[in-house]
């Protein structure tokens, strides 16, 4: 649960310092509202209270717009701001994982790993190598790890091999799944059938 008292205090470890009104103009904005809105409201209250609803409102919120882009741009706000989308983030996963009708996508099972791999790999020394390597194998397995180029993850199926005897000329060879066999020597070919997953052998004669 997003927190004032903890939040300046996990962030002042990382030497981040930010007023009281700078942590509710970022946190408004984290919780998805305009930017010009989240500082108007927070940095000039009485003005914004006569002005928003009104018809002049537009105008009056335009002139904050810059103001507000520049201060969010500022170090500590932007680290303020991944701070609090992270614990925001976890807040709501923590949340939904207790809901017996909530089903997870696809999506959301690869960001959960993905975060906990990230927390943690953040420090090695406390973390749980077991640990790391269920997460990662959760990942391949759930085919959740990014190779990084367009395609989200590779899928690939390696047929079987056979070692067969030719039934026409008896030499050893090998066939693969759900290909046709041809006899190096001879040439006599054994065709694969998808339904029976077998090979049957053309023969000239019987």
């Amino acid at each position: 649960m997003l927190n004032y008292r903890d939040t300046q205090n996990d962030l002042h470890i990382r030497l981040c310092e930010f007023t009281l009104q700078e942590y509710f103009f970022v946190l408004q904005i984290v919780l998805g509202e305009e930017i010009s809105v989240a500082y108007a409201s927070t940095f000039d209250t009485s003005e914004f209270k006569r002005n928003v609803p009104g018809e002049d409102e537009e105008d009056y919120l335009a002139k904050h717009k810059r103001n507000a882009e520049v201060l969010l741009s500022r170090h500590n706000c932007q680290q303020l701001k991944e701070y609090l989308e992270q614990q925001y983030q976890s807040d709501i996963q923590e949340k939904a994982s207790t809901l017996k009708d909530f089903k997870f996508t696809g999506a959301d099972v690869q960001k959960l790993l993905n975060n906990l791999l990230k927390e943690r790999s953040e420090v090695l020394s406390e973390a749980s190598v077991r640990d790391i390597l269920a997460l990662i194998k959760s990942m391949y397995d759930s085919g959740a790890l990014d190779s990084g180029d367009q395609f989200q993850s590779h899928f690939i199926t390696i047929p079987k091999k056979y070692d067969v005897i030719c039934p026409q000329c008896s030499r050893e060879g090998y066939a693969v799944e759900g290909l046709n066999f041809r006899c190096a020597h001879c040439g006599c070919v054994a065709q694969w059938d998808e339904d029976e997953h077998r090979f049957f052998p053309l023969l000239s004669h019987l």
